[in-house]
């Protein structure tokens, strides 16, 4: 089934949103496993914070990690909430809109729209919608050959009582984009149907959750399903399941937790083995969780089950799951434990991390064996947040991104002479280190900056390196707030040691290494009035069409110009 979207969106304001500090202690190695039922396009609601009297001045720093792809920008923004004082709240009021309007134009024939509709706050009732247009007619290759589309629309409905809560959500979800990995020198005379890619995504999420306080029994049970079909006729359905329920046993100090997940997916492609196949996964951790003020923990263990016909087998396993905390009495967190788990890849996953993979790729998932991690968070000084973390352990078929060798196909069925890819996996064993460093500092109402730093390491198996899965990523938010009417923002984002394979037929090495990638970004906000706001959007500064895959050059400096309008 192929579905439509024909909508225009002249849509937006320029909205500064609350969020979670820098001393998250999940810090995940290569993508974070979701207990909830998996998001399908970021459609969920947007509430506005009720503002409220903070006696500390605290900020909250937020990483917006974005994979730089041909679809998207590289977008690095560390958002903030001003203190509750008179001048922030009035920047609050200006920026923290219920309901605005976004309009955007820039180069490379780029058009913006964002809309949020939301009802008031303060009912047990709320309900709204929104939706965002994002396109550039022509990319970086060969002008409209290499343009992009992402077009979005989502609803969702919230009912609040004394005893529990009720969400509601929906959304649908276009992304256009084309095969632009080719040698431009060659004369193919290649259609933008000939290259073009489509993904269309549908969401659906239902949550029902306890909201009594000091409960007998505290709960919450979320279901949802996802679809996926593209181009090329491939498709899939994931429907999941997850509930956590609580049950205190000795005050607050001591409680017991059950932890389910059940994932029911079905996928279908032109794969010649197999081409309609079912993927289940199943998931249960019984676990007590101890808090004594300075000293908590959590003791689980879990036990997966899951089918998957690419690999022809059904297996189960069991993990331990120990974390411990030591809270010092200056409220620096010093944590450590063992883990260990199955990560889920699925078709949607792995096409919104890797766009340009080919119509029919393996899919199947990676078991985390082993993670051991050590670490600490906290506040060292007043507003100077951190968190560190260090983590070793064992992966079993552990995915990467290789060229495909086969031919490829345009979505017409005519062959190609374009760069694809493949999820490749290693079969061995492979072992890993992964070390993070996150500061941020909040103490000057200014000047506020964010720094995150991960390494990580793969162990050497069948592949002579862990072929796109970059070594090191690093990036440097900083949120510049010179006057009540000039918000600013200057951002800086390196990624390094990514390795391919090398094509060449007399190359020296089977790798090649692809150049560090170096992206500079900035933005403006100036307030006209309390509803009016004008914005200048400037990324990839410093120029470079650089690669994050092999034969796949990024847009060079591009710029979005528009206005904010609060409704």
């Amino acid at each position: 089934m192929r579905y439509v979207l024909t909508f225009a969106f002249l849509a937006a304001a320029c909205v500064v949103q609350a969020q979670k500090k820098v001393v998250n202690e999940e810090i995940n190695i290569t993508k974070e496993r979701e207990v909830s039922v998996p998001k399908a396009t970021k459609l969920t609601e947007k509430i506005p914070q009720v503002p409220s009297t903070v006696k500390e001045k605290k900020m909250n720093y937020s990483f917006f990690d974005r994979k730089p792809t041909g679809v998207e920008e590289v977008n690095f923004n560390p958002n903030v909430i001003s203190p509750q004082d008179n001048k922030a709240a009035k920047k609050d009021d200006i920026l923290g809109f219920d309901n605005y309007l976004k309009l955007g134009a820039g180069n490379y024939g780029r058009l913006f729209g964002e809309l949020y509709l939301n009802t008031p706050q303060d009912r047990n009732l709320v309900y709204g919608i929104n939706a965002m247009h994002n396109s550039a007619s022509k990319g970086p290759i060969e002008g409209k050959l290499s343009g992009q589309s992402n077009s979005k629309v989502g609803i969702y409905g919230k009912y609040h009582q004394n005893t529990y809560e009720v969400k509601l959500d929906a959304g649908y979800e276009n992304k256009i984009y084309h095969f632009y990995g080719f040698d431009t020198t060659a004369n193919f005379n290649y259609t933008k149907a000939d290259l073009r890619q489509r993904l269309n995504m549908f969401n659906f999420g239902a949550t029902l959750e306890n909201t009594r306080p000091k409960p007998i029994v505290d709960y919450k049970l979320t279901t949802g399903v996802n679809t996926l079909n593209n181009a090329f006729d491939a498709s899939e359905l994931d429907w999941a399941t997850s509930l956590r329920m609580f049950f205190p046993l000795y005050e607050d100090k001591i409680k017991a937790a059950i932890n389910a997940e059940a994932y029911v997916t079905h996928m279908s492609d032109n794969l010649v083995e197999n081409p309609d196949r079912k993927r289940n996964l199943f998931r249960i951790e019984p676990a007590f969780n101890f808090d004594f003020g300075s000293f908590s923990a959590h003791l689980g263990f879990k036990v997966l089950s899951q089918s998957d016909p690419t690999v022809n087998a059904a297996s189960s396993k069991g993990y331990p799951s120990v974390t411990l905390t030591y809270k010092t009495p200056a409220m620096v967190y010093i944590f450590g434990g063992y883990d260990g788990d199955i990560v889920r890849n699925t078709m949607r996953s792995m096409l919104l991390e890797n766009p340009w993979l080919t119509e029919s790729f393996a899919i199947q998932n990676t078991y985390k064996n082993k993670d051991i991690f050590l670490g600490a968070r906290g506040e060292l000084y007043n507003g100077i947040s951190f968190n560190v973390k260090g983590s070793y352990g064992t992966y079993q078929d552990l995915y990467y991104f290789d060229q495909f060798d086969g031919t490829p196909f345009s979505p017409l069925g005519s062959p190609l002479n374009v760069t694809k890819f493949d999820a490749v996996y290693e079969d061995k064993h492979t072992d890993f280190f992964n070390a993070s460093f996150e500061v941020g500092y909040s103490g000057n109402e200014i000047w506020r900056p964010v720094f995150k730093l991960d390494y990580n390491y793969y162990e050497k198996g069948k592949f002579e390196k862990p072929y796109h899965r970059p070594a090191v990523n690093a990036r440097w938010g900083n949120t510049i707030t010179l006057t009540d009417r000039l918000v600013s923002s200057l951002d800086f984002y390196y990624i390094g040691g990514i390795f391919a394979r090398n094509l060449e037929p007399f190359g020296d090495k089977p790798y090649v290494k692809l150049n560090d990638i170096v992206d500079l970004n900035a933005e403006f906000t100036y307030l006209f009035t309390d509803h009016l706001a004008g914005f200048i959007k400037l990324n990839n500064i410093i120029g470079k069409n650089y690669q994050r895959y092999y034969n796949y050059h990024q847009m060079g400096i591009n710029f979005l110009a528009g206005i904010n309008i609060a409704l």
